[in-house]
């Protein structure tokens, strides 16, 4: 998906869990780092109701949950980053690969998925505007030109542009980076996922206590300002809408769609539970659920759809802390 810039885009546009399994699956996510934890097994009653346990019970069928739980053997990626009619500094060549590192770690080592099976995307930086552009009408994706940087999976490729503020169009790459791994590794994960995710990897980034998210600045004044308004969707209305009309309605400028949701990740992503919430929907669409996001919340949220919401309200308040440590 094309990264767009949300701010001016918007405003130019003006049951709690009833099974007895479940504590055991949330158990498990928030305990994930521990190596010796014991298989975990799914499986769907007659009411079509999932429940998770930590004992095989030969007497009814059940699935055993793919969750990587043995710490992370990360290692770096090489990227190839091809600048045309640019020059980058050594320090801007290494600061882009360090960023693109970083968000694959992320997946690795947070979203707990396998990433030596993501292909590393190759990297082009265009000098200017017009020249993106250019490039985007002869690959027939004359429908992203207004956009700041595209992923293009049939060429393994990211296409951005140097922006003026030069550090803007970093973070752009790691934006599409995200989408590259996302489309390879959860083709079914929604739109709202897809997008927040992209938005909350522009700004991650590492020092020697790990990884950790700033503050998304533009997201957090557009979505102050639609809350201001009533503009926001309910986390219900958020959920339930399918991938082609979110996508549509963001693309038409229909509401901060976008920004809602980098902002509505930033608030999942900031509290071990609801980061948990986060791993359990990507995991689900990683082994082909194409559910409504809204019909999965129930099962995989303590206190379900309403609780959700009201948590989602109160961090609106001051939309989160400065820095998010994973």
């Amino acid at each position: 998906m094309a990264r767009i810039d949300p701010t001016r885009h918007f405003l130019d546009n003006l049951k709690r869990f009833v099974s007895v399994g479940q504590p055991l699956l949330f158990l498990l996510l928030t305990l994930l780092a521990n190596a010796s934890l014991a298989e975990i097994y799914k499986w769907v009653d007659e009411d079509g109701k999932v429940h998770f346990s930590d004992r095989k019970d030969n007497r009814i069928e059940q699935e055993l949950v793919d969750v990587k739980t043995t710490s992370s053997d990360w290692s770096r990626f090489d990227i190839k980053v091809e600048a045309v009619d640019v020059e980058l500094t050594e320090q801007e060549h290494q600061y882009i690969k360090d960023g693109v590192n970083h968000v694959y770690e992320f997946f690795d080592s947070v979203m707990f998925f396998d990433m030596y099976k993501t292909v590393p995307v190759n990297i082009m930086i265009l000098k200017d505007r017009s020249a993106y552009q250019y490039y985007l009408l002869s690959k027939d994706r004359g429908q992203s030109v207004a956009s700041y940087g595209m992923y293009i999976p049939s060429e393994h490729q990211i296409v951005v542009y140097i922006q003026k503020d030069r550090s803007r169009t970093f973070k752009t790459i790691k934006h599409e980076v995200s989408h590259a791994v996302v489309d390879t590794i959860v083709p079914y994960a929604p739109a709202w996922l897809h997008e927040g995710l992209a938005e909350q990897m522009e700004m991650l980034e590492r020092d020697q206590t790990g990884l950790y998210f700033e503050r998304h600045l533009d997201n957090q004044r557009v979505v102050a300002y639609a809350r201001d308004k009533g503009l926001l969707k309910d986390i219900d209305q958020f959920l339930k809408l399918p991938s082609n009309e979110w996508q549509h309605s963001r693309m038409s400028g229909q509401g901060p769609l976008q920004a809602q949701a980098g902002q509505f990740l930033s608030f999942l992503l900031s509290r071990p539970t609801s980061r948990n919430f986060v791993l359990r929907l990507m995991h689900n669409f990683n082994r082909g659920d194409r559910t409504l996001s809204y019909y999965l919340v129930d099962d995989n949220y303590i206190g379900g759809v309403d609780v959700l919401e009201l948590d989602w309200r109160n961090w609106l308040q001051k939309q989160g802390e400065p820095i998010i440590r994973l």
